[in-house]
């Protein structure tokens, strides 16, 4: 209701802000990070190497690629810490908290679940949506077609309406596949393909360019023209 009496500039603010946003929080954090962790870990780690260094009979003074290499090895290890907290109990709560929180908050609320949505469908260990297959259909047009994932039958009412077998695909946007449109086709209009559905998403994602090897059309080389005698 409210959002009906924001002037079109309001909204168009709001737009770009929600485009902004996680980009500006995700480069303060980092920087705010690698602040802390230069501050109170790697200056530390650094005099230790040098200590341990020296005592072996070895003079350097730290360089740049030490403060890099020692940045990477940390931010990949509080990963892989994190990872294994919130697989327990204590930190599945915590998570849980946290989220709920980040839900409720305003503006973060409009950025967040998306975000989330995102990063859980490349990285979750939980298939977010189950593919029976991929297909090709004819779209948006005829004698145009699209790769598509069927995703289940149609709905009770299109089928009463039509008196058609539909059935529902999505077909996913390039070069990102978490986007696109969710159709009714008649399993008529079903074109088997054969490949898996991580080779479509692959194919979908480098724009036609990475195909799999058993859909792969061979062109032929062009026919030579007959010599004169």
């Amino acid at each position: 209701m409210a959002s009906k009496s924001r002037s079109p500039l309001a909204r168009v603010f709001l737009r770009g802000l929600a485009l902004v946003l996680p980009l500006a929080l995700t480069v303060f954090l980092l920087a705010w990070a690698w602040r802390m962790l230069d501050a109170h870990v790697i200056t530390r780690v650094e005099s230790a190497v040098v200590a341990i260094a020296e005592r072996a009979g070895y003079s350097f003074e730290p360089g740049q690629w030490l403060t890099v290499g020692l940045s990477l090895v940390l931010v990949l290890l509080v990963i892989v810490v994190l990872g294994w907290w919130l697989g327990g109990f204590l930190g599945r709560r915590i998570y849980a908290v946290f989220d709920r929180i980040l839900h409720r908050t305003p503006v973060i609320s409009a950025v967040y679940p998306h975000i989330k949505q995102i990063t859980e469908f490349f990285l979750g260990s939980d298939a977010v949506v189950e593919f029976e297959r991929v297909v090709a259909i004819p779209y948006p047009r005829q004698g145009l077609y699209s790769v598509a994932f069927v995703t289940g039958s149609s709905l009770r009412s299109l089928h009463a309406a039509t008196g058609e077998d539909l059935v529902s695909v999505f077909v996913p946007s390039s070069p990102m596949p978490i986007t696109g449109y969710t159709l009714f086709v008649p399993r008529s209009e079903l074109i088997a393909v054969q490949m898996s559905v991580e080779e479509a998403l692959r194919m979908v994602i480098s724009g036609g360019v990475l195909v799999s090897d058993g859909e792969r059309l061979l062109t032929a080389e062009p026919a030579q023209p007959p010599s004169e005698s």
